[in-house]
């Protein structure tokens, strides 16, 4: 009797899995697709130009991939807010709670109190990229013969017309030596007096015909000057400012105003030998260098 209702039992389950394959035969039942899940966000979405006290801070709201912010309501620290758009006056974290329907999302965020505004930089520098550099040196270096005390020469077009001038470079740094120092360094040519006799760089417009800032290892190449700006000359101390155009199309603008000096250099020299560097002695006094005669 008991061995007749094993079989029973095992006969019966044989036949429902049989059944089950039959009606499945492998694959799911027919039916209603499952319905997709609703997904609903919200957030701060202008975090990189609002994050100070008085900044319009943008909230956006998605469900799904549907842009649901008009439809929305935003509460700020449990205070519903008129559409999107919050300005807060307070610093800190705030609360936000987006609502649509029966849908809800949270998010904080962050006010920072904007700092007050630096003050403009003053003293002897160069003004780059935003940025200024303290000057400590400044060198106007004549191109001569420091042996017989006499300039050189140097025909430049000026105007269409043929020009006998004196040749400069003026340069202001923070270290005398160049190959670790930022500066700002122009290389000009000022007219020689009609009477034969040296112009100095602030008695004169300076030509422009080459130049480069230096900072922080970066030279770039002015390619346009705006003449110097000469507000006040001494026979020590010099008060001028200069604006330059750079090869990347920035501007470099340099601000001295103190002691100055005067070296007596064959720029020629410099210009053909790498290694000689400038000579940053100011050994002549704007009288002595006055009194030059050209060299013939």
């Amino acid at each position: 009797m008991k061995i007749n209702k094993l079989l029973f039992f095992l006969l019966a389950v044989f036949s429902l899995n049989s059944c089950v394959e039959y009606v499945d035969n492998g694959t799911k039942p027919d039916g209603p697709d499952k319905p997709e899940e609703q997904k609903f966000t919200a957030k701060h979405n202008n975090a990189e130009e609002a994050k100070y006290v008085g900044d319009d801070f943008e909230f956006t709201a998605m469900l799904n991939n549907l842009d649901v912010t008009s439809t929305t309501i935003f509460k700020v620290n449990g205070t519903q807010i008129k559409g999107n758009i919050y300005t807060p006056h307070k610093i800190g974290s705030h609360s936000v709670v987006a609502t649509m329907d029966n849908l809800t999302a949270n998010f904080k965020f962050t006010v920072l109190e904007k700092d007050e505004e630096e003050p403009e930089p003053t003293g002897n520098r160069i003004e780059y990229d935003d940025k200024s550099y303290a000057m400590t040196t400044t060198a106007w270096i004549l191109s001569g013969d420091s042996a017989q005390k006499k300039f050189y020469s140097s025909p430049q077009t000026i105007n269409g017309n043929e020009v006998v001038c004196s040749n400069w470079i003026l340069v202001t740094t923070d270290d005398t030596d160049l190959t670790k120092a930022n500066y700002y360094m122009t290389n000009v040519y000022v007219p020689v007096k009609s009477d034969g006799s040296l112009a100095l760089p602030d008695e004169a417009t300076p030509v422009l015909k080459s130049g480069r800032v230096v900072i922080n290892a970066t030279t770039h190449k002015i390619t346009a000057l705006n003449n110097y700006m000469f507000n006040s000359v001494t026979d020590t101390d010099a008060d001028y400012t200069s604006t330059s155009t750079l090869e990347n199309s920035k501007i470099a603008e340099l601000f001295w105003d103190g002691a100055y000096g005067f070296s007596l250099q064959d720029l020629r020299q410099v210009a053909k030998n790498s290694n000689v560097v400038y000579k940053f002695n100011n050994s002549l006094s704007r009288g002595e260098i006055q009194k030059l005669k050209l060299k013939k």
